[in-house]
């Protein structure tokens, strides 16, 4: 557990640097507007390169230096069904169950618009290249990242030591807390608990990789398609 909670830190000091270093290049802001507003999906992909350095860097150097590498601590492992099987969950988490708890979420709290963030995201992607790197950075990196480190170091590092519903449970939470969008909190606490799930249930994190490319690249297609 102290292993993964530093992996957390280095990952959001990083981000505080990466972004330090963005406001730099970006320079002052004009009058009413928004820092947001004015990075390109290529300064989004610097950002994001420093969580993942943060994230899988420090996976790799516990497992290197404290186990026996990420394939025997973790469970990096893949099979030819975990392509398929993966991808069917991560298609159906996101076209089925996240619609039904934003049913239900918005009959008590009021319908809002769930899709504003990745909408401002894609939204940015006006040429191929940029359409290339969204691409990279929500279908391809923060699968393979996020899912290294969330199911594998830190979901286990809090089974090893309080057993598995604890560590299902708490990595959920954590994964879903730390993209700090309040909105989107359920639709990634479900997400979490499914994929910590397969990743019990098989020992590997295949499944729970190619689940997360389902669950994001549904989005982003249907966002692409729209803007």
């Amino acid at each position: 557990m102290p292993d993964a909670l530093v992996a957390l830190i280095l990952a959001q000091v990083a981000v505080g640097v990466a972004i330090i270093v963005v406001v730099g290049i970006v320079g002052e802001l004009a009058e009413g507007e928004i820092l947001s507003d004015r990075l390109t999906l290529g300064t989004i992909f610097f950002i994001q390169a420093f969580l993942w350095v943060g994230y899988a860097g420090w996976t790799l150097v516990v497992s290197q230096r404290k186990g026996n590498g990420v394939v025997a601590d973790f469970g990096w492992k893949f099979r030819i069904p975990d392509l398929w099987q993966g991808l069917l969950i991560g298609f159906g988490a996101q076209i089925v169950a996240v619609p039904i708890i934003y049913v239900m979420l918005f009959y008590f709290t009021g319908e809002q618009d769930v899709s504003e963030a990745a909408r401002e995201l894609t939204d940015r992607a006006a040429t191929p290249l940029d359409v290339v790197l969204l691409l990279v950075i929500v279908v391809v990196g923060a699968p393979i990242v996020e899912e290294l480190f969330f199911r594998g170091l830190l979901l286990r590092s809090i089974e090893r030591r309080f057993g598995s519903t604890v560590a299902l449970i708490g990595s959920s939470v954590i994964f879903a807390a730390v993209h700090f969008q309040l909105l989107q909190f359920p639709a990634l606490l479900m997400f979490g608990l499914l994929a910590g799930w397969l990743t019990l249930r098989t020992g590997r994190l295949g499944p729970a990789v190619w689940a997360h490319v389902g669950f994001n690249l549904v989005t982003v297609l249907a966002l692409l398609a729209v803007s």
